[in-house]
């Protein structure tokens, strides 16, 4: 019995272990492979972060209305490693531009692009620590083994891996609504504080992040009055139930609120102004539209505003960026839940399932009403599907388990749950090191992606610029390209330029256009034919090169007459 004991401990640390790398190395690995267009900006609201911590400016440490202000310290921290003499090199807080100029400079002991790398890698360590206690809330929740095939669907979500190794806020932002929602779930089930506390520290974390995850108010409020009617007894009285319910949720609500103070310095200083600049511009980013063209469902939006009459953005783009295994796993979730099989036979995991379902889909119609969409901004319901995803092939493997006892068919169905998530993490890694250029095959893959959804969002550029990097005096070619500060510009050893939205309204900009010797066109662009004036003259060349990516061309480079 000893034994069975010791060799059930390996086996239970193993997995452990085994999560823990599953989180961190798909991540890590070539973590600076490519660059987004919107990671410059975040970059330099890193440094003017930085200069107003280091310059003890508070105020200024209000950047921008998300508020991004967790990714900031990560890249203020990246900043202050490598570069701490940057506060006393400027004398202001700066624009883009201005950042990208200084750090530029022959005296800079960091490159834009190590500094993005090491930014990176700051984020993916603590998303993979997040990762982690959620894989141990999930142990407490689901099972030991269940939580551990859901987990390791989650690891190998090609959509969140791919976003949640960025500096940016969508994959921080998913990976924190799940740590604060099972850690909740803990408390309820097992009246710990120390998990209330956890929880209140995540959400207000998840704040701080981007201000969607302030949905997280309602849906606990939501848990917290089923939870205190389901277990209260029929003499309680009205009184003693509303204690109970403000007794869980205040509290919560409360340390998440302290944490969001604590940890934005503008706060200190100006809590009211920064509130109202972060909830005003924050609507008015939501409501605003892309305010340029957007490409969805084979047709060209040219505000790019996708008001309620596309309800169905959020539920289409999902079905595209998930993979067949999360759905067919679902599709066994409901069943399994609706029989009662072992795992849903359980009530902390029938709960768990319930609060992941009520959360994912509020989350989904809270996006839906926003006019300004695109794919990634529903990221957190990723990770809470797959997880349930996960339940239901492990409700399917404990079934087959029990219908076929011999010792040969037990061995057959845990070799089919292994396959199905070697396969999910064949999904993810074969696209490796662009996990965003996966589409489900039922949907038709890469192939027919482009006539639904806007592709691209910098992947391939940097191969363009490695492919002209490669020409004779590459130092003095100048280079026009979209996406070009960041995506082009980090591994273009020449002089890159950036194309305008519309050069054909500014001769000034058409002539730097047409003095280039290389222009960069990207899908993006031919999907939303912009700018027009542009791709009308290149429309008469013939690309030199073309950078494919899975099957999907994704940039053209034309010699410039």
């Amino acid at each position: 019995m000893a034994d069975i004991l010791r060799k059930s401990h390996k086996l239970e640390i193993f997995a452990i272990f085994l999560a823990g790398l599953v989180f961190l190395l798909p991540r890590a690995a070539e973590v600076a492979h490519f660059a987004t267009p919107d990671e410059y900006m975040w970059l330099t609201r890193s440094a003017n972060f930085y200069y107003g911590l280091s310059h003890r400016d508070f105020a200024a440490t209000f950047q921008k209305e998300h508020p991004g202000v967790t990714v900031m310290w990560a890249g203020a921290a990246a900043l202050g490693l490598r570069f701490p003499e940057y506060k006393d090199s400027i004398t202001h807080q700066v624009n883009p531009d201005e950042f990208h100029t200084l750090m530029s400079g022959k005296d800079v002991p960091v490159t834009l692009l190590e500094l993005l790398r090491d930014s990176r890698l700051i984020l993916v360590f603590v998303q993979a620590t997040i990762l982690l206690i959620c894989y141990l809330y999930g142990r407490k929740l689901l099972g030991a083994w269940s939580a551990l095939a859901a987990f390791l669907l989650v690891a190998f979500d090609p959509f969140h891996l791919g976003l949640s190794r960025l500096l940016h806020l969508d994959g921080l932002m998913s990976s924190l609504i799940l740590f604060a929602l099972l850690s909740f779930l803990a408390y309820l089930f097992e009246g710990r504080p120390a998990d209330l506390i956890v929880s209140g520290l995540a959400t207000g974390l998840s704040w701080l992040t981007k201000s969607p995850a302030l949905f997280l108010l309602p849906v606990m409020g939501l848990l917290v009055i089923l939870w205190t009617w389901q277990t209260r007894s029929s003499r309680e009285r009205p009184v003693r139930t509303l204690w109970r319910f403000a007794r869980m949720l205040l509290p919560w609500m409360g340390i998440a609120a302290l944490a969001f103070a604590a940890l934005w310095p503008a706060m200190w200083v100006a809590p009211l102004h920064a509130l109202q600049q972060m909830f005003s511009m924050a609507q008015g980013f939501a409501e605003g539209g892309h305010g340029s063209a957007l490409f969805f469902n084979g047709q060209v939006i040219p505000d790019g505003n996708l008001g309620l009459e596309y309800f169905y953005f959020y539920p289409l783009t999902y079905l595209w960026r998930t993979t067949p295994f999360v759905l067919l796993g679902l599709g066994l979730a409901a069943w399994s839940f609706i029989r009662r099989d072992d795992p849903f036979d359980k009530l902390n995991t029938r709960w768990t399932t319930i609060a992941l379902l009520l959360t994912a889909f509020a989350y989904l119609a809270g996006m839906t009403l926003g006019d300004k969409k695109f794919d990634r901004y529903l990221l957190p319901v990723y990770p809470l599907l797959d997880i349930i995803a996960g339940l239901g092939w492990y409700g399917l493997g404990s079934f087959l388990r029990d219908k076929f006892p011999s010792r040969t068919a037990r061995t057959a169905v845990l070799a089919g749950i292994i396959a199905v998530i070697g396969m999910q993490a064949g999904s993810a890694l074969s696209t490796f090191p662009y996990y965003l250029t996966y589409y489900n095959p039922l949907m038709g893959g890469s192939r027919k992606a482009p006539q639904v959804m806007l592709v691209g969002w910098g992947e391939g550029l940097d191969q363009a610029a490695r492919y002209l990097n490669k020409k004779p005096g590459v130092k003095r070619l100048k280079v026009i390209s979209w996406y070009a500060t960041g995506p082009f510009s980090y591994y273009f050893e020449g002089q890159d330029r950036s194309l305008w939205y519309d050069p054909g309204a500014a001769p000034e900009e058409w002539d730097r256009f047409i003095t280039s010797d290389y222009a960069v066109i990207y899908i993006g662009q031919w999907q939303r034919q912009i700018p027009g004036p542009v791709l009308d003259y290149v429309s008469k060349l013939e690309p030199e090169h073309s950078v494919w990516i899975d099957g999907l061309e994704y940039a053209r480079i034309y010699q410039l007459p």
